[in-house]
């Protein structure tokens, strides 16, 4: 799963009222008109349309009686559609390339509802989402969802909630989709009103876990904000979680009718529509000619390994990128789909958002203006990206590809690699970088370059160049915006740096003079924590909730624990067990479970605050008490001569947290 909120308001939210609010407009003279994708005019256009929307959501209140209460609704039209044929056209000659991309988590990404595909417990369990209830269940071969109902949800949100959640009346609806397959799976359900669209099921299923959670408890989301997020997959989702997707708006009734050519990231996703390239093939083979020939050559097909660097990484960056589209376009994708295709210019269509360098123009456009969050939401303060999903964004902005041809496929490969970061097997690591670094220093005289032992973590190029400073999926994930590591502006020193993510027990004073003495960099002022005491103690204490997670993730790991040594490390990390945001909650209680097994028994990140404080309590009770010997004196961890935790220091950090919302949009 990607991000929920987008640059630009969702069309579907109001074409999916369209019908009704086009008749109750007719009668009150108002000229109504359905949304595009990308525009960015507000949803309620006039007071009269406002009360257009309040007089459908009260006249669909009033018939929703005489509605069938299991209305399956319809899943988006699935098939061969213009030039698409499907994958399994393609296992007919490539036999191998098919079972190697069967068994990713591209093809997994979307699926039917069905035994196969369905990983979470549909066993009468109910969870609570925002202050409401939906039950999960399976029934008479089916998988269920009773619910508050989703299309008068949807109204209520968009009409400023004139009638209050909570009395909305429940529904049975069938669960006929799911999303994500690798570290958890959502669900969709069919709408009983509205043919093709689908709403969101607002449960998350951990799969490691093996447990349902509330959608809000699964992203870094602040607290405070209210906006409750109904999403229809029809509209962002299909973008990139289908192949050969149309939202199919049309435009004259306001009605959709969706169709994909295949559901998940398949074949024709990266080698584009496939019709010509199979209907020469076959007419080669009935010709006597091979079935199957080299491809080179071949303009019916696009094989992005033998594209130039860059329109190979715009493959890929059709959905790892943070981009609108643009305005003139935008009416042609709600109809048909995006008019992107592997080979063509990504950037003819779409708008690449980048982040304003220091000393450049603000880049504006009406959305930004709407939302001045929305840098903070992706990046982190020194430019680089914090959301995980925008490699290719990231990667535009790295000197590898701004004076280079670094391309994604210099690591990652569909068809030879693992599922698992899909890193090919003959890369994925220095031999990558080692492709164009062909000096010496990068190579036979690595050490000389990186003053760490050859073959030691810090020997490695993707730890210091690439280090885990973006964020998704409840975990840090390596960053693709290719830097050196600095601490020479005031704004790097508020983003956790490969250093001292790695050097986790040392201060960011030790590396600013190793960067110097090293590197001759220059040097900025510190304030007397940061001279002091252990930068991933200041920022999983005094951080933001960014800081927090990538931070708290980077205690989980191995590296890191073997460097920095882990006995130090239990009553930080306890800190993180009562965070305001559940997604630190369960990162700080994963890492610690590395660090000292056991204690936290019986903690559930999703408890009230009264018992996560009452296991906090326990966990620095407990480590002061078992220091049988003592520590040596590292203040700059807050253990004192003795061996004790200096809870005074600890205690004033946390009093100094940055609390300010924190969201991201992964």
């Amino acid at each position: 799963m990607r991000r929920f909120v987008q640059a630009r308001p969702s069309v579907y939210r109001r074409d999916a009222l369209f019908s009704v609010v086009a008749t109750l407009a007719a009668i009150l003279r108002v000229r109504t008109k359905p949304r595009h994708l990308g525009s960015s005019t507000s949803p309620v256009g006039s007071e009269a349309t406002r009360l257009c929307l309040v007089l459908g959501f009260l006249c669909c209140l009033a018939t929703h009686a005489a509605e069938s209460r299991t209305g399956d609704g319809s899943l988006p039209i699935i098939g061969p559609r213009d030039n698409y044929v499907t994958s399994t056209a393609c296992q007919e000659c490539h036999p191998d390339e098919h079972a190697s991309w069967h068994r990713s988590f591209h093809r997994t990404m979307t699926q039917l509802a069905t035994t196969n595909s369905v990983r979470g417990a549909f066993d009468g369990t109910s969870v609570e989402a925002e202050g409401l209830i939906y039950r999960v269940f399976f029934e008479n071969d089916r998988y269920w969802a009773e619910m508050p109902d989703p299309d008068l949800m949807m109204y209520a949100v968009e009409g400023k909630r004139k009638v209050p959640l909570e009395k909305l009346p429940r529904v049975k609806r069938p669960v006929v989709m799911s999303t994500g397959s690798h570290h958890y799976q959502t669900y969709w359900v069919s709408s009983a009103r509205h043919p093709t669209v689908l709403h969101t099921l607002p449960l998350v299923f951990l799969l490691d876990e093996h447990r349902w959670i509330p959608r809000e408890a699964a992203f870094l989301h602040g607290p405070d904000d209210q906006e409750r997020f109904e999403v229809q997959w029809n509209n962002q989702c299909i973008r990139c979680h289908s192949t050969g997707g149309n939202p199919g708006l049309d435009e004259a009734t306001g009605g959709l009718q969706t169709r994909v050519a295949e559901l998940g990231i398949a074949c024709e996703a990266c080698h584009g529509p496939g019709k010509p390239h199979v209907e020469k093939q076959r007419a080669l083979a009935s010709g006597g000619a091979p079935a199957k020939s080299s491809g080179r050559g071949d303009n019916t097909i696009i094989q992005p390994a033998r594209l130039a660097s860059r329109a190979a990484n715009e493959v890929c960056g059709q959905c790892h990128g943070e981009y609108v589209t643009r305005d003139e376009f935008a009416m042609e994708n709600a109809k048909h789909g995006p008019l992107y295709k592997p080979g063509d210019s990504l950037h003819r269509t779409r708008y690449y958002i980048q982040h304003p360098r220091p000393g450049s123009a603000r880049q504006r456009w009406q959305d930004l203006e709407k939302n001045p969050q929305f840098f903070r939401e992706r990046w982190w303060p020194d430019g680089t990206i914090l959301a995980g999903g925008r490699e290719y964004t990231a990667l535009r902005a790295s000197a590898c590809y701004l004076k280079g041809q670094i391309s994604c496929l210099n690591c990652h490969s569909m068809h030879d690699s693992e599922p698992d970061d899909q890193l090919k097997k003959s890369g994925g690591n220095s031999r990558s970088c080692q492709e164009c670094h062909r000096e010496p220093k990068y190579n036979s005289e690595l050490t000389r370059h990186t003053f760490h032992a050859a073959g030691s973590s810090g020997s490695d190029c993707l730890n210091c160049h690439m280090p885990h400073t973006s964020y998704a999926l409840l975990k840090g994930i390596r960053s693709h915006q290719i830097s050196s590591p600095r601490l020479d502006n005031p704004l790097r020193l508020e983003v956790p740096n490969a250093c001292n993510l790695c050097h986790l027990d040392r201060t960011l004073a030790w590396s600013s003079e190793h960067l110097a003495k090293r590197y001759q960099q220059p040097t900025v002022p510190l304030h007397a924590d940061q001279l002091s005491v252990a930068a991933s103690v200041l920022w999983v204490l005094k951080g933001d909730a960014a800081q927090r997670a990538v931070t708290g993730w980077h205690y989980g790991w191995a590296p890191a624990q073997q460097i920095s040594g882990t006995n130090w490390m239990a009553p930080i990390l306890a800190s993180l067990l009562d965070d305001a945001y559940g997604v630190v909650r369960q990162i700080g209680y994963k890492s610690l479970k590395t660090v000292q097994p056991g204690a936290a028994s019986g903690y559930d990140f999703l408890s009230a605050s009264d018992a996560r404080r009452l296991i906090v309590s326990s966990i620095l009770s407990n480590w002061q008490a078992s220091s049988n010997s003592p520590l040596s004196s590292r203040s700059n961890v807050l253990v004192a001569a003795d061996g004790k935790l200096m809870t005074n220091v600890l205690s004033r950090l946390l009093s100094e947290q940055d609390r300010r919302s924190v969201t991201v949009q992964e």
